[in-house]
């Protein structure tokens, strides 16, 4: 193939790709779509520099001509802060793996013991069970599976008989806020050196907007992030502290340790994030519940059970379709897909039917998505579900086409 001809393959295959997905309905819990204002702030210049520093001291760094790009790192620092009630923030992690990995190494030794959700990301078993072979136990918190939260009692008991250094809450399934403060007192009876680390990829938006839980005034220790799925930020990951003797243990284990150079070019765009939030983020991160609900409940009046309806389904973007009825999980997610219907299979317990769908509507809400739409949704969802496959892709093919805005935004010709 001739460099002209491989480079329009490229360029077919990035097409192909974006007229696919422009008409899909996308429920993915884990993605989302940043706006015009945030995209126009990602600087491919400012990727072509490099931004080192060590420790917690943004104006100490490595290479000359970083004066400007320091101010601007302060300044997102100084917006996170704001936004988030923390005293002290990193945004060198690339992703949210990273950010809990690295904390997991700055506040572990050898030997301890950690409790994690094993439907999270489980740093420490990762770490334990990589060839590095880390000296860490990790060991799963009881899930209440019917409630999808954290068992309390159990974890108490877990706690009281193990004696964690780290008990890391969050997970991949997050409906529901967590126990943080009984927690936390039950860590402090038993051992008062440990840290709650609260995992916070998934709902970070709605904890910007007021309407989560908030982790770190209910004792949690560190808040870890990815920056780009609630968030609606560029892709990468942050972690946030109110105390200076944690911030200066995970900054040298993000970096040199896991990351030399941060890539700079983000950085404006996180800024122009938190700016949003500042401004948009409680009618933002209640429009997100609000159709969540809406979409739960109307897929329970067609005759689809999901995880957590008992307590309204979610408090959250996520909400958990038991579909065992219709086929295995990668099945039926896999024929949703062919719908332009866009999911993610996941396991459950055998109690819920072990198969099950995750989806969310941060993206759909951002693009304009109301409650009263949810009943449209839930038509199309439940039609794929049944094998109605041409009626189901036909319907969101014209639905999609109605999501075409940005909302909760700046302008981009606002000045910050």
């Amino acid at each position: 193939m001739k460099i002209e001809s491989k480079h329009q393959h490229l360029s077919a295959l990035l097409e192909a790709h974006r007229s696919f997905r422009q008409d899909c309905l996308n429920l993915i819990a884990s993605e989302n779509v940043p706006s015009p204002f945030v995209e126009s702030y990602l600087v491919e210049e400012l990727d072509q520099r490099y931004g080192n520093y060590l420790g917690i001291n943004l104006s100490e760094r490595f290479y000359q001509g970083n004066k400007f790009i320091a101010k601007i790192e302060s300044y997102a620092h100084q917006l996170a802060k704001d936004l988030f009630g923390a005293n002290f923030v990193d945004l060198r992690p690339l992703s949210g793996n990273i950010a809990g990995i690295a904390t997991t190494l700055a506040l572990c030794r050898p030997g301890d013991t950690i409790l994690e959700v094993d439907n999270g990301h489980q740093y420490a078993n990762k770490l334990a069970s990589s060839n590095l072979k880390v000296d860490l136990k990790s060991i799963p918190i009881p899930w209440d599976s019917v409630k999808s939260n954290i068992d309390l009692q159990a974890t108490i008991e877990l706690i009281e008989e193990h004696h964690p250094r780290m008990v890391n809450i969050g997970s991949g399934i997050f409906l529901f806020p967590k126990p943080v403060f009984p927690l936390k007192q039950a860590m402090q009876r038993v051992n008062p050196d440990s840290f709650l680390v609260y995992d916070a990829a998934h709902v970070m938006g709605l904890i910007a907007g007021g309407q989560f839980q908030s982790p770190l005034e209910e004792g949690a220790d560190v808040i870890i992030s990815s920056t780009h799925k609630t968030l609606a930020g560029p892709q990468g990951g942050m972690v946030l502290t109110n105390d200076k003797s944690v911030a200066e243990r995970i900054g040298p284990a993000i970096a040199p340790l896991l990351v030399s150079n941060h890539h700079l070019g983000r950085l404006p765009a996180l800024a122009a994030t938190f700016l949003e939030w500042a401004e948009y983020g409680n009618e933002h991160a209640k429009a997100i519940v609000a159709n969540a609900k809406s979409l739960g409940q109307a897929l329970e009046n067609r005759g689809v059970s999901l995880v957590g309806s008992a307590l309204g389904f979610t408090e959250s973007h996520t909400l958990i379709l038991r579909v065992s009825q219709f086929g295995p999980a990668k099945t039926v997610a896999d024929q949703l897909e062919e719908c332009n219907i866009i999911t993610g299979a996941i396991q459950l317990s055998k109690e819920l039917g072990t198969h099950g769908l995750r989806i969310g509507v941060q993206e759909i809400t951002r693009q304009g998505m109301n409650e009263a739409d949810a009943s449209t949704i839930a038509d199309c969802i439940v039609d794929a579900l049944r094998g109605n496959l041409n009626t189901a892709k036909q319907q969101v093919i014209d639905l999609v086409k109605q999501f075409d805005q940005i909302r909760f935004t700046l302008n981009t010709t606002n000045e910050c």
